[in-house]
């Protein structure tokens, strides 16, 4: 190969390495679109398997810049990559039975938020759930699994005074305090979302129809405000 031609080619290459250290992260509302569409193609089972070749292999071993941080139950039904239509280095997945957050999920969410730069998180809760099934059975829990269900259980309790499904409406609830723990998470997530560096969603799959629901999205600070609000209630009750 001639010198100039190896020039040519190594300018190139340096100017794609700029052109990527100096590209922004995606805005949040990009991102939720591309999961939306994905999970729509995941519907219809038409697929377009992004980055999932032997080239995204190989830059991955340089670093991640993950666009999405998924919390999802561990059930072996609910994969993000294949319901949400993503590849290699898309998700930052995190999978614990239930889709609960204790400290050591907490943990993991505060690295990719804040070192990884990752926009949004999305709390996914599932149909016919067996943690969630499991916390609403009355009976004793052997090994490990009692502190698992304690995390699952406001939800259950919520969810009893509730028209409908039971273990349905609990799934729901589950989501909706996992993203509100998230919200005011302290002291790394809470100021993140409230700068609008970090957007919280929270979704439901259904295993019958391969759909995801996305729920209603409120404003943090009212959560906030909302949450400060019961728990005064709730101590001037307990006095």
């Amino acid at each position: 190969m001639k010198p100039a031609m190896i020039r040519a080619l190594v300018a190139a290459a340096l100017c794609t390495a700029v052109v990527a250290a100096d590209e922004k992260p995606p805005s949040a509302e990009m991102v939720l679109r591309e999961l939306k569409a994905g999970n729509d193609h995941h519907v219809i089972k038409r697929y377009q398997h992004p980055h999932q070749s032997a080239a995204r292999q190989r830059e991955l071993a340089a670093g991640q810049a993950p666009h999405a941080i998924v919390l999802s139950c561990a059930d072996s039904r609910v994969t993000p990559e294949i319901i949400l239509d993503q590849g290699l280095g898309d998700l930052f997945d995190i999978r614990v039975a239930g889709n609960v957050a204790s400290d050591t999920e907490l943990a993991s969410i505060e690295y990719a938020a804040s070192h990884l730069h990752t926009p949004v998180v999305v709390i996914m809760g599932h149909q016919k759930c067996g943690a969630v099934t499991a916390a609403a059975e009355s009976g004793e829990a052997a090994g490990h699994l009692p502190s698992l269900l304690g995390l699952i259980r406001p939800a259950i309790e919520r969810a009893r005074s509730r028209p409908g499904d039971l273990i349905d409406n609990a799934v729901h609830i589950n989501v909706e305090n996992v993203v509100r723990q998230i919200r005011t998470s302290t002291p790394v997530l809470a100021p993140l979302v409230d700068r609008g560096a970090l957007r919280v969603v929270g979704a439901v799959y259904s295993l019958d129809t391969g759909k995801v629901e996305w729920l209603p999205e409120s404003a943090p600070k009212a959560i906030a405000r909302l949450e400060a609000l019961r728990q005064s209630v709730q101590c001037v009750r307990s006095h």
